[in-house]
């Protein structure tokens, strides 16, 4: 395996967490992590109805049943999507949430946590269950967002991979800095389509000089590249 992906990529039943502006390549980087051999089944929850994930060669549903037709076919990648007040509905989401957690050895990604409907600082149980206790069954779980300000800490905290791209506003740059450690001045050194990578296991990722090590996403391998090739660490 090569080995600046062996380094970043998600471990097999852990999680992550992407965290960027839009247009910053979270999309991009989520499906290379999700199409990793070690995990050949995975559900994209797709809430914001993202045009880059519609260019996916997985299978795209718009229902609940469907998407458990598709699963109980074996159906490798699924993309799930909604309209976006129909994906917001917390019933709908209860229910998505503790299928995936019944449904073992899957890997699920959230393209964009403030789409999850939580009050104060608590999040659906259903969630709590994949995020919590998701581990043992084989579940691996990862979730994008443009505002890490915005949302639970419990979903940035239970993660063990942090993949974090420019951020617009000073508060998200903050909560960043919060809980890895990379400062507000080394985030604003990120240009577009690069990142920095952070692990629960061994902290940030580091340069020669001992500053945070930019990432870039290799965007003209991305079509025809399998998922080791897409970044230059």
């Amino acid at each position: 395996m090569d080995e600046a992906w062996a380094r970043i990529k998600v471990g097999k039943n852990n999680r992550a967490v992407l965290i960027g502006k839009t247009g910053c390549g979270k999309t991009t980087l989520a499906r290379f992590l999700i199409e990793d051999d070690e995990k050949p089944f995975s559900v994209t929850w797709n809430p914001k109805g993202s045009d880059g994930i519609f260019e996916w060669d997985h299978k795209h549903v718009n229902s609940l049943r469907k998407l458990y037709e598709a699963a109980d076919k074996e159906e490798r990648r699924i993309v799930y999507i909604l309209y976006p007040y129909v994906a917001e509905d917390w019933k709908n989401q209860e229910e998505l949430f503790y299928y995936i957690y019944e449904n073992k050895n899957r890997r699920f990604y959230i393209d964009e946590a403030t789409s999850i409907k939580f009050g104060g600082v608590k999040i659906p149980e259903g969630l709590t269950a994949l995020i919590n206790r998701g581990r043992e069954p084989g579940l691996s779980t990862m979730v994008a967002t443009q505002r890490p300000s915005r949302i639970p800490m419990n979903i940035l905290s239970e993660s063990e991979h942090y993949y974090i791209f420019r951020l617009r506003l000073p508060q998200d740059r903050e909560r960043v800095e919060d809980i890895t450690g990379i400062s507000v001045e080394d985030q604003a050194r990120l240009g577009k389509y690069e990142f920095f990578y952070c692990s629960e296991e061994d902290g940030v990722l580091l340069d020669e000089e001992g500053s945070p090590r930019k990432i870039k996403l290799n965007l003209n391998e991305v079509k025809n590249a399998r998922a080791r090739r897409v970044v230059t660490v």
